[in-house]
């Protein structure tokens, strides 16, 4: 879950100075992809992946994602040259700890030499195609996707919340994805990006963009409208159809997508019920009766040091039946962080997962889906 001007979580700073804080078959090559082992070869460690977060990028979030025994973080960051212009930078002063990660192998290659790789990730996709940056006379349509690419970017979700020139948003459910959008997802997949649907992305566009997949694709972050029926989260319709293309589905750990519905709406000033790690292994449990252990990950959505401190009443993005005034962001009980990830680790083992499967959902299967999607 990500910024911009028009959403609740308002202003947003990058410490230390800028701004920072994300129902249809699939092709041939997406059921191949799902058909592939999730598993790293033997002698090698798995890889626990933080599978997006909008988290400023600073050494106190390493220090946090170390904790955590992370070794790849997708930053799910606010689509601007500023911002990718910042991160750069970040990566570079911290070259030692921190490299930008294009590639499955280059994951593996930077946990192999100590250091953290960072997977660079957008939660909607206007700025492929801002006006005076696009040609939509040519055919095919040209946009700065390519210089968006060559920078490291490889997970991009095309909308966030409110429906935009390419697919329709959460809050417009029915509003199936453009033509412009069409062209977008086709250019994704052949570029080697990752396409994010679910979430922030309205129903209807998603099961468009699953309908003409030929590569997995995933929800980096989001919970089940089963278990909860915010307009937030994701219905299972959409969940099995991700699978179905080999993708996966990242958990989000932010408390309201799992303890807040429009059902709540007027109780905002009564004690709420507050989700905790039990509760967000209940989502894992769920979508593995649902898909399968292959197509769960962990997409925590944590936003430590991104947030201002002026917090929104109510939002026109984020409206009454959605979330509940918090501020900070309020997570799962004992998981209000990317360092707490191995208290969800050990309730898995609680409840019974086998090593080999927790393996899978802290990782291994977000390299899976890396490999086949992005090389």
């Amino acid at each position: 879950m990500m910024t911009t001007d028009m959403n609740r979580r308002g202003l947003m700073k990058l410490a230390g100075g800028g701004l920072f804080a994300a129902t249809a078959g699939a092709g041939s090559a997406a059921s191949a992809a799902s058909a592939a082992p999730a598993k790293p070869s033997p002698g090698v460690t798995p890889i626990v992946v933080d599978g997006c977060s909008p988290s400023a990028p600073t050494a106190e979030y390493l220090a946090l994602l170390r904790k955590g025994g992370v070794d790849s973080w997708s930053v799910s960051m606010l689509p601007t040259l500023l911002q990718m212009s910042a991160l750069l930078e970040f990566v570079d002063l911290h070259s030692k700890e921190v490299a930008i990660a294009k590639s499955a192998a280059d994951i593996r290659r930077l946990k192999q030499e100590g250091r953290i790789s960072l997977t660079i990730g957008w939660q909607e996709a206007d700025l492929f195609a801002m006006k005076g940056e696009s040609d939509w006379w040519s055919k095919p349509p040209k946009t700065t996707m390519r210089l968006f690419y060559e920078a490291g970017l490889r997970v991009v979700g095309l909308v966030y919340n409110l429906t935009n020139a390419f697919a329709g948003g959460c809050l417009d459910p029915k509003v199936g994805l453009t033509k412009a959008g069409r062209a977008v997802v086709a250019d994704m997949q052949s570029m080697g990006i990752l396409v994010d649907v679910g979430g922030h992305m309205g129903e209807q566009s998603s099961l468009d963009i699953i309908a003409m997949a030929e590569r997995p694709i995933v929800c980096t972050h989001s919970n089940v409208a089963a278990l909860n029926p915010n307009p937030r989260n994701t219905s299972d319709r959409v969940i099995e159809g991700i699978a179905r293309t080999g993708g996966l589905f990242g958990v989000s750990a932010i408390d309201p997508f799992m303890s807040w519905s429009g059902n709540d709406v007027g109780k905002r000033q009564q004690p709420q019920k507050r989700a905790d790690v039990k509760r967000y292994v209940d989502e894992l449990d769920y979508l593995k009766r649902l898909v399968g252990v292959d197509h769960i990950g962990i997409g925590g959505d944590f936003t430590v040091g991104s947030t201002s401190s002026i917090y929104p009443d109510e939002s026109f993005a984020f409206p009454p039946e959605m979330t509940y005034v918090q501020d900070p962001i309020q997570y799962a009980n004992g998981f209000e962080d990317i360092s707490k990830l191995p208290a969800v680790r050990a309730e898995m083992v609680r409840r019974g997962w086998r090593t080999d499967e927790i393996d899978k959902v802290m990782g291994e299967n977000w390299m899976r889906v890396y490999a086949a999607s992005i090389g």
